[in-house]
């Protein structure tokens, strides 16, 4: 049907954390009031073990969702590790880690870095690559992140959700028709690049102790609103500029597979809050229902890990059914979007 004919996904796996911290918890401690917490929608996240790691978190999804495709690590051909924005080091080959860790001893490892759009992005390298190459069969692709103090505080966000800990992989083969992908559309409005950053370490503001001192080493989104969103307008222009770059691409996808919105069954969307959800399901002209949102609202953003971690939920708890149209919705870090289109 699309560019990718008998390439498909042909396993899934997820992975969070046992610990849980309900929203309400934190009332006293950030000020939320329930208005606010009713817009986030995120009731709970969850966060992992003390020495829990993103890379551990990897491995035993990547080991999952190998084994719910059939296979065995050996049969791996590429492994993606969809780099979120935490690693366990500031500079590190974690894919290599995983590749060795998981057994994918016939595998190249790679990583892709687009934050939490990093899933979708590795979908169309993955699906490329296989058609591209003959000898390529199997592409693992896995996503995992931790957000620990000091480096965030994933209570906050600008207003844009709760962040939780977790992990998600799929396994990309050729000759699958049952989960086929029959098309992907991403985009990027590089005039919002400024908005996501820590501002020193790196080679423009080497790491200071003051640095540490004043808070600076570590990724805040609301010192970053305050400073490029001085007021409503402004927020409110940004804010409206991201979703309408997430609706272009998404139409952009729909040209390109020659369908129409009544036309998509699910939305799999990455776990931004309920507000944002509702206005993209809005502009879309579908309901939240038929979105990944229940599962969001239960595990908050896990970054790129929120794509295949909600599309393995889906499936395991029979939202999504054989002759459904699936899109894949996100967006992440630069300002990039992508969406991809699965028929079951």
């Amino acid at each position: 049907m699309g560019n990718f004919l008998g390439i498909g996904i042909s396993g899934t796996a997820s992975y969070s954390p046992e610990k849980t911290i309900y929203a309400k918890e934190m009332k006293d401690k950030y000020d939320f009031s329930d208005e606010y917490l009713n817009k986030i929608g995120i009731e709970k996240i969850h966060v992992s073990a003390e020495e829990e790691y993103p890379t551990d978190m990897a491995i035993k999804v990547s080991k999952q969702a190998i084994m719910n495709a059939g296979l065995k690590p050996k049969d791996i051909d590429v492994i993606i590790y969809s780099y979120g924005g935490f690693p366990e080091y500031f500079l590190w080959a974690e894919y290599a880690k995983v590749q060795h860790e998981v057994g994918a001893c016939n595998a190249v490892a790679v990583r892709y870095d687009q934050a939490c759009n990093a899933q979708i992005i590795a979908l169309e390298y993955a699906l490329s690559k296989i058609k591209a190459n003959s000898y390529i069969n199997n592409i693992l692709i896995v996503s995992a992140d931790v957000f620990k103090e000091p480096i965030v505080d994933r209570w906050k966000t600008a207003d844009a959700c709760f962040w939780g800990d977790g992990a998600s992989a799929a396994v990309v083969s050729r000759g699958v028709t049952e989960h086929e992908v029959i098309g992907i559309m991403n985009m990027t409005d590089g005039q919002l690049n400024h908005l996501w950053r820590i501002p020193v370490g790196g080679t423009m503001k080497p790491l200071k102790p003051e640095y540490i001192d004043q808070g600076l080493f570590k990724i805040d989104l609301n010192r970053f609103a305050l400073q490029y969103l001085k007021d409503d307008a402004e927020r409110e222009r940004v804010s409206q500029r991201i979703v309408n770059t997430n609706i272009q691409t998404f139409q952009k996808l729909l040209k390109k597979i020659d369908k129409q919105k009544e036309d998509i069954s699910k939305l799999v969307t990455y776990n931004i809050g309920k507000h944002i959800t509702e206005n993209i399901c809005s502009l879309i002209s579908t309901g939240i229902s038929n979105t990944s949102w229940e599962f969001g609202s239960q595990y908050g953003h896990m970054g790129p890990a929120d794509i295949f971690f909600n599309y393995d939920k889906m499936k395991e708890n029979g939202r999504i059914r054989k002759g459904d149209l699936v899109v894949l919705f996100s967006a992440g870090t630069g300002f990039s979007t992508a969406s991809a289109a699965i028929q079951f």
